[in-house]
């Protein structure tokens, strides 16, 4: 397999894991390609290299940029705003994490709070408060751990 064809397959497949880290495909294939990169891309060669149209770059562009996995350039003379990844793994570990996380497990364990103490018969009561009293163990665990994690970078 040559480089472009090895590239092209990276961005593949990072576009893909991208949606379970809590980014959409066009942005982990905008990330992967800037990761892969030798030098900064602007909105229209990420337009033109991933077949995508300019909204679409344009908006998760500024979505990685502003999460921090991607850095604005400025080139001088040139009006064009670049864009180039942050490549070192820990910094990208911690973000996709920190995503992760603001987008899967915090809206649960919003949610479970709300719903913990329901009105009814008693029987429907029990169960349901044990279904939730399991699930919210599990979130509350998964939170931890993503927090330990973190602390880790």
């Amino acid at each position: 397999m040559d480089i472009v064809e090895a590239k092209g397959q990276f961005i593949s497949t990072w576009g893909n894991y991208g949606q379970q880290w809590g980014i959409n495909k066009v942005m982990g294939q905008i990330h992967a390609l800037l990761l892969v990169s030798e030098k900064a891309l602007c909105r229209a060669e990420v337009m033109e290299l991933l077949q995508i149209s300019s909204g679409n770059a344009n908006t998760n562009l500024r979505a990685l940029a502003d999460m921090g996995l991607l850095l604005k350039v400025h080139v001088p003379g040139d009006r064009n705003v670049y864009y180039k990844a942050d490549k070192e793994i820990a910094t990208i570990a911690r973000i996709l994490t920190l995503e992760r996380k603001r987008r899967g497990i915090d809206p649960v364990i919003k949610s479970l709070i709300k719903i913990k103490d329901p009105k009814g018969k008693a029987s429907q009561i029990r169960e349901f408060r044990k279904v939730i009293k399991d699930i919210s163990s599990f979130a509350y665990k998964s939170d931890k751990y993503m927090e330990k994690l973190l602390e880790s970078y």
